[in-house]
C-alpha cells in the first residue's frame, strides 16, 4: 500500500494495469463514492515534453470532448508539478478486456457473436476518425493508433468500451513508430504517413484474432528485438494466413473481408470504418445474422 500514490478526494486502492508510459489504479472518488480508474504518467516520462503534453492535452481533452457511449468518461485531471506527478481520472469500466476474454474464457468468438461486437468497435473508431474539436486543432478527426484486444473492454451487458487514447494523433501524422507490434500497419513500422487506413489495419488484425483466437503475424523468437523484427517482416511481406486453418467453419467470403483490411498497401484497404462496416453488414445479411 505504501507505494500507491496519494491524492486528495480519492482513495487509491490497487494497481490494475501498467503500460509503457503509464500506470492505472483502481480507486474511489470520496466525494461521490463512485469507483474510478486513475491513470498516472510514469515518472520517467515527466521530463519528456512531448509525452507530457500528449497526456495533458491530447488524451485528456479528447476524452473530455469525445462524448460517445463506448469511450470512457473523464472525471478529473490532476497536475502536481511540485511532486512531478500527473493523473487522469476516468470512469471505472467493470468487466474484462477482450484479450482475456478470448485467451482465458472462450478461445475464439464465433462469427455470429463476433461480428456484431466488431461493428460496435468499428462505430467507435469511426467516431474518433470524424472528431471535430477546433480549439485543439482537430478538424479532420484523430487516429487511435493502438487498437488491440487489451484496449477493448467487454462489459457484463456485452457492450464494449474502447480505452487508452494515450498515443492518439491527428490525421496525417508521419514518422510515428509507436504502437503494439502485432497490430502495427506497414506504414506505422516504416514511419510513413498515417491515416484512417492505419487504424483499419489494426482493426483487421483484431477481427482475425476474435474469429480465430490467434494472431495472423506472430513470432516464437524469445529475444524481444529479434521477435519484433520477425513480426515486422511478416506484416510487411507475408500474406494473411487462412483463418480456416485455425477454425475450419470460417469461409472464403469472410476471409476476403479480413484480407482487404490487412492489405499491405494503404490504398487497397477499406478507406473508412463505415465502408468496412458495410461489407460486414452485407455479409451478415447474406448469412442471416442479426
Amino acid at each position: 500500500m505504501d507505494d500507491l500514490p496519494r491524492l486528495d478526494n480519492y482513495d487509491i486502492l490497487r494497481l490494475i494495469a501498467e503500460g509503457g508510459t503509464a500506470k492505472v489504479y483502481f480507486g474511489i472518488d470520496l466525494r461521490s463514492g463512485f469507483p474510478v480508474a486513475i491513470k498516472e504518467l510514469k515518472l520517467r516520462h515527466m521530463g519528456n515534453a512531448v509525452i507530457r503534453d500528449k497526456f495533458r492535452n491530447m488524451e485528456t481533452q479528447l476524452m473530455l470532448y469525445a462524448q460517445h457511449p463506448n469511450i470512457p468518461k473523464i472525471v478529473d485531471f490532476i497536475d502536481l508539478p511540485e511532486r512531478n506527478q500527473m493523473f487522469l481520472v476516468m470512469e471505472y469500466i467493470k468487466g474484462r478486456n477482450l484479450f482475456d476474454y478470448i485467451r482465458l474464457e472462450i478461445g475464439l468468438i464465433p462469427e455470429q457473436k463476433a461480428l456484431p461486437m466488431f461493428l460496435e468497435i468499428l462505430n467507435t473508431v469511426g467516431f474518433l476518425h470524424r472528431a471535430y474539436i477546433p480549439h485543439m486543432g482537430i478538424t479532420n478527426g484523430v487516429l487511435h493508433l493502438d487498437i488491440k484486444s487489451n484496449n477493448v473492454m467487454l462489459q457484463s451487458d456485452g457492450k464494449i468500451k474502447l480505452i487508452d487514447l494515450g498515443i492518439a494523433s491527428r490525421l496525417g501524422t508521419s514518422g510515428f513508430t509507436v504502437g503494439t507490434p502485432w497490430y502495427m500497419a506497414p506504414e506505422q513500422w516504416s514511419g510513413g504517413t498515417l491515416g484512417k487506413y492505419t487504424d483499419i489495419f489494426a482493426l483487421g488484425i483484431l477481427l482475425f484474432e476474435m474469429l480465430t483466437g490467434q494472431m495472423p503475424f506472430n513470432s516464437d523468437i524469445t529475444n524481444p528485438h529479434d521477435s519484433r523484427q520477425e513480426i515486422r517482416s511478416k506484416i510487411e511481406y507475408y500474406p494473411t494466413p487462412q483463418m480456416n486453418q485455425f477454425y475450419p467453419p470460417i469461409g472464403s467470403e469472410l476471409q476476403l473481408i479480413v484480407e482487404r483490411a490487412l492489405a499491405k498497401s494503404p490504398s487497397e484497404r477499406y478507406q473508412s470504418c463505415e465502408i468496412f462496416a458495410n461489407f460486414i453488414k452485407d455479409y451478415m445479411k447474406r448469412k442471416g445474422y442479426k
